[in-house]
Formats: C-alpha cells, sequence, structure tokens
C-alpha cells in the first residue's frame, strides 16, 4: 500500500502582498529597467494588477497575486513554457498504468514522506520539461529505495539530445535518456538557465546508470493518475499560459485554465478543500510563484489538462554501483538490436539488451551488435 498522509497546505510568501505599487515590486524582486523598457514594463505589470484585482473581486475559490512573471506579457510567459506538445516518434514503453479497483485515499502528500526536494526555478529558459522529469525521477527513486537526492536538471538540457534544452523538450523522452545515463547531482552540474555542453562526464553520480529502467504512461483519467500518486509523485504536461495560472497566489484553481499543453510540473499529492477537490502541483518557477512554488489545481473539469499527459520513471531497486563519474550515453542512429552482451561486472546482458533496444549502447559497459 502506498505511503499516504493527509496533505498539509504550503504557506505563501507571507512577506508578499497581493498586490503593490511597481516600484516597491521591482525592489522586492531586484529588476531594474532603461529608459523605455521601464515605462514599457510598468505598464504591462500595471496590466496585470488591474487584472489580479479584478479576479480576487470575485470571492472565488483561489486569488491571484503579483510573483516575479508580473513584468511580462502573456505572449513573454508563453515563450518560457518548454512542453512540447508534439509528435516525438515512438518512446519505449515500460507498462501503462491504470486504475485496477484499489482503495484510493482522501489525500496523499509525498512532501510528508521525504520524495520531494525544495522547488526550483527555471527562470526563462524553456526547462520546464527537465525540471518535472527530474523531480520524477527523485520521487521515484526516494520512494523504491529510501534516498532523496537533488538530481541536475541542466544535465538534461546539455546532454540529452532527443530534447531541445531550453527550446523545449517532453518528460518521456527525459526518462529514456535517464535509462542510459548515470543521472548527476544537482550540486555537481548545477543550473545555467541557459543551453550548453555536455558536461555529464565530470559530475558526481546521484543515480546511478541502470537506476532508471524505463517510464510508464497513466491513462484512464482521475481515478487513474489519483492511483499512480499513491505510488509516487507523477510528472504531469499541463496549459499554464493564461493569467489564472501565471498569477495564481493560493486556493483552489477551479476555472481560467485551458487544456492545451504547454508546461511540464509534477504531481506530489492530492486532496480536497472547503468541498473543491485538488491536485497538489510542484511547480518550476521559484517559491514567489503561488503557495511557495506549489500550486493546487481543482480535479473536477480536469482543470489545465492535468490527466491528459502523465508518466512517471520506473526505477531499480538494486541498480548497478555506477562510482564516480561515469560517461554519458552513445547513441546509435536508427538501430535494431541484434546480439548484446555485457563486458563489464555492474551490469548483465538483459540490461545491456534492453538499452541497446532503447537506442543506447553504453560502450563502457555493454557490445551490441545491430542488424540495419
Amino acid at each position: 500500500m502506498a505511503r499516504v498522509v493527509v496533505a498539509a497546505i504550503v504557506a505563501v510568501e507571507a512577506e508578499l502582498p497581493l498586490t503593490m505599487p511597481f516600484s516597491e515590486w521591482a525592489a522586492h524582486f531586484g529588476k531594474s529597467y532603461n529608459g523605455d523598457e521601464h515605462v514599457s514594463r510598468q505598464a504591462i505589470y500595471e496590466e496585470n494588477v488591474a487584472l489580479i484585482k479584478e479576479v480576487n473581486s470575485k470571492n472565488l475559490s483561489y486569488w491571484l497575486g503579483v510573483n516575479a512573471l508580473s513584468d511580462l506579457t502573456q505572449d513573454e510567459r508563453k515563450a518560457m513554457l518548454g512542453y512540447q506538445a508534439r509528435d516525438w516518434g515512438e518512446q519505449p514503453l515500460v507498462s501503462e498504468h491504470q486504475y485496477q479497483g484499489e482503495a484510493l485515499a482522501d489525500s496523499v502528500d509525498w512532501r510528508q514522506q521525504g520524495a520531494v526536494t525544495p522547488v526550483k526555478n527555471q527562470g526563462q529558459c524553456g526547462s520546464c520539461w527537465a525540471f518535472s522529469t527530474v523531480a520524477g525521477i527523485e520521487g521515484a527513486w526516494q520512494v523504491h529505495n529510501g534516498q532523496l537526492v537533488s538530481l541536475s536538471e541542466q544535465q538534461l538540457v546539455d546532454c540529452d539530445k532527443s530534447d531541445s534544452g531550453c527550446s523545449g523538450g517532453l518528460m518521456e523522452q527525459g526518462f529514456t535518456y535517464a535509462q542510459g545515463a548515470a543521472m548527476c547531482t544537482e550540486s555537481s552540474y548545477s543550473y545555467t538557465g541557459s543551453d550548453g555542453s555536455c558536461r555529464a562526464s565530470s559530475c558526481t553520480t546521484g543515480v546511478p546508470r541502470g537506476g532508471v529502467t524505463g517510464y510508464t504512461k497513466v491513462s484512464g483519467g482521475e481515478s487513474a493518475l489519483m492511483s499512480a500518486i499513491q505510488k509516487n509523485p507523477v510528472s504531469v504536461a499541463i496549459e499554464a499560459d493564461q493569467s489564472a495560472f501565471s498569477s495564481y497566489r493560493g486556493g483552489v484553481l477551479t476555472s481560467g485554465c485551458g487544456q492545451q499543453l504547454d508546461h511540464g510540473v509534477t504531481a506530489v499529492g492530492y486532496g480536497t478543500d472547503g468541498g473543491n477537490s485538488y491536485w497538489l502541483i510542484k511547480n518550476s518557477w521559484g517559491t514567489s510563484f503561488g503557495e511557495s512554488g506549489y500550486i493546487r489545481i481543482g480535479r473536477q473539469g480536469n482543470q489545465c489538462g492535468v490527466t491528459n499527459d502523465a508518466s512517471y520513471p520506473t526505477v531499480s531497486g538494486s541498480p548497478g554501483p555506477t562510482p564516480g563519474p561515469t560517461p554519458g550515453p552513445q547513441p546509435t542512429p536508427s538501430p535494431s538490436p541484434g546480439g548484446c552482451h555485457s563486458i563489464s561486472p555492474v551490469c548483465d546482458d538483459d540490461w545491456c539488451q534492453a538499452n541497446c533496444a532503447a537506442g543506447f549502447c553504453p560502450s563502457d559497459l555493454c557490445q551490441c551488435d545491430y542488424v540495419v
């Protein structure tokens, strides 16, 4: 049975009012502008504040407030969203998670079980997919192995060539990359918020190669996602370009959010507040967003499209040891795997065959012969 507790709601950033004059907001977030940009940014900010006040006057189940993004237009906010809802080709699929009629807990909060790292900040790089991928791996690894390790999003931005770094990507492809590579720790491969050259060969290993064995898609709507979240945190795609999301400060978001998926986040729990059922979502916009970096999205009506594309990584309970820095995966173009066997004591033939089938042949561990 999954570890389940009553959800504890994160307090909002107490010192930040819902609205404030532009000069105070700019000082709080360390913003400065030159000449005409100061005028244009102030005008954008005041438009956003007017919308915040209008929504809050309606006494809805949620309320809005200013945050670090309040000087951006909707188009500018959309440009930093990096989930790419397009056909990336068939990805290796370990399994499909469906609801099997098991008992579902009233509430789940994986933060209370030590399976969630602190909220991070992607900045204006469209790397949400990497943050969602990493949060999914961090959670699954802790649940199955008892170790919460903060992992490197920058490794995925730089090294996962199936995705497009700050120009976007897909969580399932991030899981597939992790299936063929050791995942670096955050501290040894820190986030820069921009595209760079892969440095995975000189990092410290957080999850060894072979620790991630693939991923599982969640299919079947609300009950299936609740069932999956009882197992571990789940990476999900949502629509985040609407003001109801980008200016969210607290409560349960029950309206104003579409289902045109454009942002990768992580569902770390669910619950009910005042009769409104919700998903507990970890975002990657820093702690000034929402409830100290989290948002509660209404489950009824599938707000923001939370259940439309959900997946989580599968991990090994006893991965082979990979001490110290390890090189990244070496892709092999358009192969069909033939014979494949281990050339290292840290893995076996089955592991090598599975990785070669996924399109990776780690040459220091495996020798794979391909049939073209």
